[in-house]
């Protein structure tokens, strides 16, 4: 993969936007993430907004309060569209991340069931 180069500013910016989007997704507020990392709360709005850029060390602190691997931070940085930017596939993975393989495997097999059942056929048109 090619390196791109990019400002502080924009990494700061990009960063953020995935801290915030993490964030929300866990359903946890700023207070209590910087709470969880020992931070202030304006601190973390400040990451958010790409005032500030955390350290790997504070990065890798709210990874873990989040639940997701550190890379996540950083997975749109090449200009892409990330995998997940579905809010409800970006929900529906952070559920599936809590689960043992076999709740995984449960949920799968009804997702694929009601996709089956519930999703109507595209109507054939005569020629």
């Amino acid at each position: 993969m090619a390196r791109t180069k990019r400002t502080n500013k924009e990494l700061a910016i990009r960063v953020g936007q995935a801290i915030r989007a993490q964030r929300k997704i866990a359903d946890m507020t700023q207070e209590a993430l910087a709470e969880a990392i020992e931070l202030q709360s304006e601190t973390i709005s400040r990451f958010e907004n790409g005032q500030r850029t955390p350290s790997l060390e504070k990065l890798a602190e709210i990874a873990d309060v989040l639940g997701v691997p550190i890379a996540v931070f950083f997975e749109d940085l090449d200009g892409s569209p990330a995998l997940d930017a579905d809010p409800y596939a970006q929900k529906l993975r952070a559920a599936l991340d809590k689960l043992p393989d076999e709740g995984k495997n449960f949920v799968l097999v009804v997702a694929q069931d009601y996709a089956r059942y519930h999703v109507p056929k595209p109507k054939k048109t005569r020629k």
